[in-house]
């Protein structure tokens, strides 16, 4: 639940018409500035996942992590299946098959969170939700901006530094203006290898601008985005409480992302047009110590392989909204296409010559007309229905080495839907009661072409979820946002490990969990904030591969909550603050894979943060991973490794950071 002290003013812009949190009928949680100035200067969407029910990260470093929203979660292997979680830039949408960018949230508006299949609105890819990043605009009657710098040291002494700022200038006044942003955050390393400390050191840099020109109720956004993360090497353990690994080849990774989009927004007739285009490109670059694996792939003696991926997302969108004889409603036409290109190769110790062992492409088209149309029955009763229709078009080819069959391809061309409907009851402006059904669904693709897998496609998913919500925004400063959900998952996608350490895509049956989704939040004084919220669910393999005593799905725990207690006082011309965090994740299984017997250990994860403000000066104390844990996250380390040695990806240790901010 957000912390913000008004839940009815908070306006969920994700749902494509903007509306009330409080009339949304909808599973949706918002981090505004205020919460996410909780998680500090820089925060990260592993920091932000901390407070969100229902968001779960994986933990392979910045720019590969992969996002699941309650049990929607098929692996922690990067493989080449869509993602279950659509990832979005304002209007533009940021990834179709990468991994999360990780956007550092530096001067952003608000998040949103939507979970559940957001089919309808949203598309193939929407099964567990939409993770939605929705940037400051420009503001054209003043000129502001803030320069902010951190000093950071991890457990053992290990140093780090950022510096971020903002600037906002109008251009023309009440009509034009352009707003700055640039980071450059600095990562202690916490893993040893060897006599080498803290290989797992790295940088994200990053930055974005934008123009917004308004004219009478016309209004023109454009904007770029660009962000470079990278780490010297990788950040996993092999058994045991530990941050030592043995000594392997180099593991470095690099990640880049760049987005460009413009929004024109205005009214004609009685209805508001909204018109979006925008692209987005990640490349990454993922480097593994292969030797385990070399006599498998042909090669001998110590080998590294080089996994480069080359990802793009072109969309464009026309929507109308409006209201017509007492029907609200919106519709419009999308049009995407997205590429994806991967190359890996062996690079032998040695410094002979590099063999090529995996070529992937994907081509895939789409194009969808959407709208939903909701009726008021009463003044406090309201129904939704939603219906998207997609023609989507999907050509992707994989060749392996000379190891068996040496090539797979898959095209697919279909006309589908994804349907909606909800049932709302309003019986006072402070509570809200909802019932909803929504589907989504991923297309299919090609598996890994080796003799022991086949050339068989993988087919398309379906997920289709049932909510049941209320919220309440009652006196004495309490709020409550609760929802209990089942769903069934056909088909499911999931990426698998094969023999020789590539990942593959396969289905691997049917999943359903049953679940409740509950947040409170109270703020009994002005000053005074208290959230708190879990997550108990029960997603398990209906049908498929899996041991016979456990079909958990991968990666989302059965149970994980998270409270956070904040205090504001005026004293002397200074505005203090205090912030305590707790986060809880239950235990959970590593992969989908019977053969890869490995589970994540239950954690908490404790937070604090005290400062200051006054006139233009903030400073700013965080202190995170109190009790110094090491407990595993949700993450493997070396695919080439993975199924046969004990692998963690411990938390990041105890970490104490100092900043100061200075407003213009």
């Amino acid at each position: 639940m957000p912390v913000d002290d008004n839940t009815a003013e908070i306006v969920v812009t994700a749902t494509k018409v903007p509306q009330s949190l409080a009339d949304a009928p909808v599973s949706v949680e918002i981090a505004g500035r205020d919460r996410l100035a909780l998680l500090g200067t820089a925060p990260d969407t592993v920091a932000l996942a901390t407070t969100v029910n229902g968001l779960f990260t994986t933990n392979l470093g910045a720019g590969r992590d992969r996002l699941f929203v309650r049990g929607v979660a098929d692996g922690p292997f990067d493989g080449f299946a869509q993602s279950s979680v659509s990832v979005y830039l304002g209007e533009v949408r940021a990834t179709y098959d990468a991994p999360d960018p990780d956007l550092r949230l530096v001067d952003m508006r608000q998040v949103e969170v939507l979970k559940g299949p957001q089919g309808p609105l949203y598309g193939t890819g929407a099964l567990g939700g939409v993770y939605r990043m929705v940037p400051t605009a420009p503001d054209a009657t003043a000129a502001t901006g803030w320069i902010d710098v951190q000093g950071s040291l991890t457990a053992g002494l290990r140093p780090a530094g950022a510096v971020q700022g903002m600037a906002n200038l109008p251009l023309i006044a009440d009509r034009l203006a352009v707003r700055a942003v640039a980071y450059d955050v600095g990562q202690a390393g916490w893993i040893d290898q060897g006599g080498r400390r803290g290989i797992n050191h790295g940088r994200t840099t990053g930055g974005r601008l934008a123009l917004r020109g308004t004219a009478g109720w016309w209004s023109l956004e454009v904007d770029g985005t660009l962000q470079y993360a990278f780490v010297r090497d990788s950040q996993y353990v092999e058994g045991g409480d530990t941050l030592r690994r043995a000594v392997r080849l180099p593991e470095p990774q690099d990640t880049d992302f760049a987005a460009v989009g413009a929004t024109l927004r205005g009214p004609i007739g009685a209805a508001t047009l909204t018109l979006t285009a925008g692209a987005a490109w990640q490349q990454l670059q993922a480097t593994y110590d292969a030797s385990a694996k070399a006599a498998v792939l042909g090669a001998a003696g110590p080998v590294q392989y080089a996994d480069a991926r080359h990802y793009g997302v072109r969309s464009t969108e026309a929507r109308l909204a409006g209201t017509t004889a007492g029907l609200d409603w919106v519709a419009g036409i999308s049009v995407l296409d997205a590429g994806t290109r991967a190359t890996g190769m062996l690079h032998p110790a040695d410094a002979a010559a590099s063999t090529t062992i995996l070529r992937f492409d994907r081509q895939v088209d789409e194009q969808a007309v959407f709208g939903e149309i909701t009726g008021h029955a009463t003044a406090t009763l309201s129904g939704t229905l939603g219906l998207r229709v997609f023609r989507s078009a999907i050509d992707d080819r994989r060749q392996d080495d000379e190891r068996g069959p040496t090539e797979g391809s898959y095209a697919d061309r279909v006309v589908r839907a994804s349907p909606s409907a909800s049932l709302s009851w309003k019986p006072t402006p402070a509570m809200l009661v909802y019932v909803r059904h929504a589907s989504a669904l991923r297309p299919g693709g090609v598996q890994a072409p080796d003799g022991q897998m086949g050339v068989a496609p993988y087919r398309a998913d379906t997920l289709r979820e049932t909510d049941l919500g209320a919220r309440w925004h009652g006196g004495a400063g309490w709020t409550l946002d609760a929802v209990a959900f089942a769903s069934r998952w056909s088909d499911v996608q999931a990426d698998m490990l094969a023999a020789d350490g590539l990942v593959s895509t396969r289905n691997i049956g049917e999943a359903r969990n049953i679940g409740a989704d509950v947040s409170v939040g109270w703020t009994p004084v002005q000053g005074i904030a208290l959230t708190a919220g879990v997550l108990a669910q029960h997603a398990r393999i209906a049908t498929g591969p899996a041991r016979p005593d456990d079909r958990r799905l991968p990666v989302v725990p059965d149970l994980a909550g998270h409270a956070e207690l904040s205090v504001t006082r005026e004293r002397a011309g200074w505005r203090w603050s205090a912030i305590l965090r707790a986060r809880y994740v239950g235990d959970a299984r590593l992969a989908p894979d019977p053969t890869i017997d490995r589970e994540t250990e239950e954690n908490v994860l404790l937070g604090a943060a005290f400062g200051a403000r006054r006139g233009n000066w903030a400073w700013r104390w965080d202190i995170d991973n109190i009790a110094d844990s090491r407990a595993d996250s949700f993450a493997f380390g070396n695919p080439f490794t993975a199924a046969a040695s004990d692998q963690r990806t411990p938390l990041r240790p105890r970490t104490v950071s100092l900043s100061l901010r200075r407003n213009f």
